[in-house]
């Protein structure tokens, strides 16, 4: 209790959503020798703001970040035409102006990097823009990676069509995701989530590798991955996007903006629909479940002078699905998921315009989420209530190279379950997890080459009675200006929900065993980072190579090496993963890119009865690469990805004789043709029809020995898939 005591007595002593960080960057002229000659005296400001500063003698800035990101940077000087650009996060910016005398009547439109690795950052974050994400259909947030190489996505079963994610080697569960650093995904919503949030309605996503802040939660295992919804200021005031493919699907994307006024709104829709039977291979199950969704998103913005801003935002879905066999199946199993959303979210800020490393903010969130879920014989009920609180002080102490956030949060969840199934059951069990949680942060710049960011959360969960103390540390140096050395370290807990979580294996026959007293999750990330940007024949490349490691010292182990078993319980020895990625892009020739990516994997964790052995269904290791180009002025783009995935354990089945998966290659294309304010875009995905064979095992009819599982993918299990669609905009 003294140490409890202690930590809110230096809470407490000096009282934002955001930092302040600093947004360095650089003003140049490219003369006509070729040289790049500095501009010094530049007047480098916020639109709209009074925050600005001149460039130095050689031309180098450093600028305090807006008050909330996207914000829109100008650059002017006399005798060059003025510069403007939409900045979506902290990042290193280069700035070529060009002299007013020149194509006075031409529109010079700057190249922009759709994938941007920050070297001003203490952590490592990369940035996936709009230009990202229009590569490829993404028409949700699980498809929103498939052109990153550091976010793995598969399908979770056969049957569901459920998507899931990977990071660092460790299932998405370990993956903090929020909503511009608000929880999206927690509790219930863990299976399904990904796909109820459309990606037209996303500006940006921020990756942040290993441990991230403390202000923003507790559940941070592999990293953070943030989503940015377009702003009222910065969104078309029409966005229209329709989208269909070659089975049937059909789905449709209406925004809307309000830009005048003292209020400030969006209102983000999407509807999709399938309802075909289609069972490519002839196994008697759909190949994809009939899906109903109505997903509606309402946000309202208020921003006075720059001392305060108020966020509103309120969101509705309903989706349900239906899968399992075709009608007339010899064996019929039945597969039927629905879920129905309720959230609603406040921010509101005060900053102190004259004093910008100064604020104070409140976060506020409330949930209900029911969820049904029907797998045969095994049937789940879910009902989660949550509500959400974070209040957040910054300040500096002497500058504003030494800044402070602490601030406390309030996590409370009530979960009423029901479940029936093999050998378990139980009817409206409730469970109330109640975090209350303290924190403080220390930040400190030294000049332009060193940050270092300190922090510490002590969360008290009411149902270990424990609590638990995180300590996190990043660090970046840069030993030039174009490159970054990142070091990290830091502990974080969560939760588990075993059922929800693990959705997929309800798709089998197994037997399920809870053990008794599940306790936290708890672990440590380790992780080092470089980050090089370089111009070589007067074009931009990056390249960036990190290592992380994670070490568990309690996870709820998931247990599917007993064909006929799905057992959950604590750690009884070592768990780790170990993940290294190394990343390459260049601009080999005007308006073509070409981006690379190797990613090793070593994931083990210790079972009852088995030991040490690494963890089943992880590729050992992938392999990305992306060619991009388009023609001038963007009318014509195109996009091809490749993966390889490498081969990955399989769990002990009778119906299948190897022991590790085959790797295989994935390919896919889009071509989009744009117009003045319509885009059309054709594309593919799996190209060359790979598919895992086999992806229902057994027959699914009652009793062990039939080992029926839908559950055991490594593969996609659809084939090749041909989609089309359309974007309209009125800005």
């Amino acid at each position: 209790m003294k140490n409890i005591i202690i930590i809110a007595i230096v809470l407490i002593v000096s009282l934002n959503i955001k930092a302040q960080n600093q947004i360095t960057g650089k003003v140049i002229e490219i003369v006509n020798d070729g040289s790049e000659v500095p501009i010094p005296g530049a007047n480098v400001y916020w639109e709209g703001t009074t925050i600005g500063v001149a460039t130095k003698g050689d031309g180098n800035f450093s600028i305090v970040e807006p008050t909330a990101f996207p914000a829109i940077m100008v650059v002017s000087f006399v005798g060059y035409q003025q510069y403007t650009q939409l900045i979506e996060a902290n990042t290193q910016l280069y700035i070529q102006l060009t002299p007013s005398l020149e194509l006075k009547e031409v529109k010079v439109k700057g190249k922009v990097n759709k994938t941007k690795f920050s070297t001003v950052s203490s952590i490592n974050m990369q940035t996936l823009s709009t230009g990202e994400l229009e590569k490829a259909a993404c028409c949700n947030l699980s498809e929103s990676f498939s052109t990153n190489a550091t976010v793995d996505v598969n399908f979770t079963d056969a049957v569901s069509g459920a998507k899931k994610i990977q990071m660092l080697g460790l299932d998405g569960a370990y993956t903090q995701i929020t909503q511009e650093n608000m929880p999206l995904i927690r509790g219930i919503s863990s299976a399904y989530v990904l796909s109820y949030v459309p990606g037209t309605w996303i500006e940006s996503i921020q990756i942040i590798k290993g441990s991230g802040s403390v202000v923003n939660g507790f559940e941070s295992f592999a990293g953070q991955i943030n989503l940015e919804y377009y702003k009222p200021e910065y969104a078309p005031k029409l966005f229209w996007n329709g989208y269909t493919n070659s089975e049937g699907k059909l789905e449709n994307n209406l925004l809307f903006a309000k830009k005048e006024g003292g209020w400030k709104s969006n209102l983000f829709t999407h509807v999709s629909y399938f309802d075909k039977e289609v069972d490519n291979n002839d196994d008697e199950f759909l190949d994809m479940p009939k899906v109903k969704q109505v997903n509606m998103l309402n946000r309202w913005d208020y921003k006075a002078d720059g001392s305060y801003h108020i966020s509103l935002t309120a969101r509705g879905l309903v989706e349900d699905r239906l899968g399992g066999t075709i009608e007339n199946a010899l064996n019929p199993y039945e597969v039927n998921i629905h879920n129905d959303l309720l959230e609603f979210n406040s921010k509101t800020g005060a900053i102190q315009p004259n004093l910008p490393g100064k604020s104070v903010g409140l976060q506020t969130s409330f949930r209900r989420h029911n969820q049904t879920a029907f797998f045969g014989e095994n049937k789940y009920k879910g009902l989660q209530e949550g509500a959400y609180f974070n209040l957040i002080r910054q300040t500096y102490i002497g500058s504003t190279n030494h800044k402070l956030k602490y601030g406390s949060s309030y996590y409370a969840d009530r979960y009423t379950e029901s479940f029936s199934g093999i050998d378990t059951a139980f009817t409206d069990k409730v469970r109330v997890d109640l975090m209350t949680g303290l924190f403080s942060e220390y930040s400190y710049k030294w000049g332009e080459s060193f940050n270092l960011t300190a922090g510490i959360r002590a969360d008290y969960y009411n149902n270990s009675e424990k609590i638990n103390y995180l300590p996190r540390l990043n660090m970046k140096y840069n030993p030039t200006e174009k490159m970054a050395i990142r070091f990290s370290a830091g502990k974080a807990f969560r939760v588990a929900n075993v059922f929800v979580e693990n959705a997929s294996f309800l798709a089998s026959n197994r037997k399920i065993s809870i053990g008794s007293n599940l306790n936290p999750e708890i672990a440590w990330n380790y992780g080092a980072n470089i980050t090089y940007c370089f111009y070589l024949f007067g074009k931009e490349g990056t390249f960036n190579a990190d290592v992380y490691r994670t070490d568990f010292e309690n996870q709820i182990v998931v247990d599917i090496e007993n064909q006929n078993e799905l057992s959950f319980y604590n750690l009884k020895g070592d768990s780790y993963a170990t993940s290294m990625q190394l990343d390459f892009a260049y601009e080999l020739f005007d308006r073509f890119d070409i981006k690379m990516a190797y990613k090793i994997n070593d994931v083990k964790s210790t079972y009852d009865y088995e030991g040490l052995k690494e963890n089943p269904l992880i590729p050992k290791d992938r392999f990305l690469l992306n060619l991009a180009y388009a023609t001038n002025f963007d009318k014509l783009v195109f996009d091809v990805t490749a993966n390889y995935v490498g081969e990955s354990r399989i769990p002990e089945h009778k119906d299948i004789a190897k022991e590790c998966s085959e790797s295989f290659y994935l390919y896919n294309a889009q071509i989009t043709k744009k117009f003045r304010r319509f885009d059309v875009y054709i594309g593919g995905e799996n190209l060359l029809g790979y598919t895992q064979i086999n992806p229902i095992l057994g027959t699914p009819v009652s009793g062990s020995n039939t080992a029926f599982d839908a559950s055991l993918i490594y593969a996609p299990i659809n084939g090749r898939m041909i989609y089309a669609g359309f974007r309209f905009k009125i800005k």
